[in-house]
């Protein structure tokens, strides 16, 4: 019981955040701006500050590190086997978007669980960022560009990943890091300040987001697109981390990140590159909901 009670704040958030916007006191058309607030500026200062004071020794994340990139490559792998399947049951556009939802992850939702169950979760988060953050980027947009009607070269691919601020954000973590500087303690206080907002305004975003009647959309697309995620991607990792003998809260701060929904930013993407965005969004706010069975279920199984 301690566990599903633990998985209650997330929901309350979430679900204050689903109110607010469907009861029209934050209205729906004013969350862009709130969602642009916490992915470019407050979980930039958190992941900043968080990397910049981590461990990053190989001793300590190399198997973390390992675990990821190997379970991100399955889940592309069977993601692009999906191709094999005749066209006329998947279209290219609803490829491109099951391929998203299977591999993109909602940072928000990731680092406010990781908070909520482990002690060093967000820095242990923070490097799962750093990781596979430009990986999903680039490699999203390369199989969007081959499969959509919207091409893309290779500089449009390199400006795309350099304006993502969790990549900036990251960068700029790393470099203080690996060179030994420490920020000044005015703006080490300043980003922790800033970034104490971000894992609530985040979730209240993933709330606002839900839409009821994308839930009675069920298509085998979506329940493809929601089984990769909360159950494959999640327990492949499991899998190699045991495999690896990970500690016990990498293991389940992986697990997070390949429990968690697929972030928002990929329904920009779809809409912008020619995938089915209503697909990317049904597919979207299904993982909201498994994510919610999923978490009390990896922390009672690996905490």
């Amino acid at each position: 019981m301690s566990f599903a009670l633990s998985i209650l704040p997330l929901l309350l958030i979430i679900g204050s955040g689903y109110a607010l916007a469907k009861s029209d006191i934050i209205p729906r058309n004013n969350w862009g701006a709130i969602e642009t607030l916490s992915f470019r500026g407050l979980i930039p200062a958190t992941l900043i500050l968080a990397i910049s004071r981590s461990d990053l020794s190989l001793d300590r994340f190399g198997g973390f590190g390992a675990a990821l990139v190997g379970t991100l490559i399955v889940v592309a792998v069977f993601a692009l086997a999906l191709r094999l399947i005749p066209c006329e049951t998947l279209s290219n556009a609803q490829f491109t978007s099951l391929f998203q939802g299977g591999i993109r992850w909602n940072a928000f939702v990731a680092l406010a669980a990781a908070e909520q169950f482990l002690p060093d979760g967000i820095a242990i988060l923070a490097i799962a960022i750093a990781v596979l953050v430009p990986m999903v980027n680039v490699t999203c947009i390369v199989v969007i560009a081959s499969f959509g009607p919207s091409k893309a070269s290779f500089s449009r691919i390199f400006n795309t990943l350099i304006r993502n601020p969790l990549v900036q954000a990251c960068a700029i973590g790393l470099t203080l890091n690996l060179s030994g500087l420490s920020l000044p303690e005015p703006i080490a206080q300043t980003l922790d300040m800033v970034g104490r907002g971000a894992l609530g305004v985040g979730l209240l975003a993933v709330g606002a987001g839900i839409s009821l009647r994308r839930l009675t959309r069920i298509r085998w697309q979506v329940v493809l697109g929601v089984l990769m995620r909360p159950v494959l991607a999640s327990s492949m990792f499991v899998i190699f981390g045991r495999m690896l003998e990970l500690p016990t809260d990498q293991m389940f701060a992986g697990a997070l990140v390949f429990s968690v929904p697929a972030a928002a930013n990929g329904y920009i993407v779809a809409k912008q590159m020619g995938g089915d965005a209503e697909l990317y969004a049904n597919i979207m706010t299904w993982q909201v909901v498994v994510t919610l069975l999923a978490l009390p279920f990896w922390a009672q199984f690996l905490l």
